[in-house]
């Protein structure tokens, strides 16, 4: 289980004990995670993928059977963890620029600006 945040209000958690099931012995104190605690076992799982594909945004989407849309989405959600940040999504340049790259059809663009506005 990766627990990096409360489950009640979302404050990062800091780490105060860790143990060895083999020895029983533990540890107690102030301990640092790395920044790649705060993903869960299926972001690891991603973020692999898209490292083995490198970046490749159509063949992740092509090797998870999911929509452009739904990897942009993932993808986003993972920097917004890193970063620790917000996306600004009014900003509309990004799908534009999917749309001229061909990654995405006029449709899929409209969709995805509509439901930018809507938020």
């Amino acid at each position: 289980m990766n627990l990096s945040s409360c489950p009640i209000c979302k404050h990062e958690l800091k780490v105060k004990e860790v143990a060895c099931e083999r020895c029983g012995i533990s540890y107690k104190g102030n301990f640092e995670t790395t920044w790649l605690a705060a993903f869960d076992e299926s972001q690891l799982e991603f973020i692999k993928l898209f490292l083995l594909v490198q970046g490749n945004l159509k063949e992740t989407q092509q090797q998870l059977g999911i929509s452009y849309p739904t990897v942009k989405s993932r993808l986003a959600d993972i920097i917004r963890l890193i970063t620790k940040k917000e996306p600004n999504k009014d900003k509309v340049g990004d799908v534009l620029a999917d749309l001229e790259e061909g990654f995405i059809s006029v449709e899929e663009a409209i969709n995805m600006i509509n439901t930018r506005r809507t938020k």
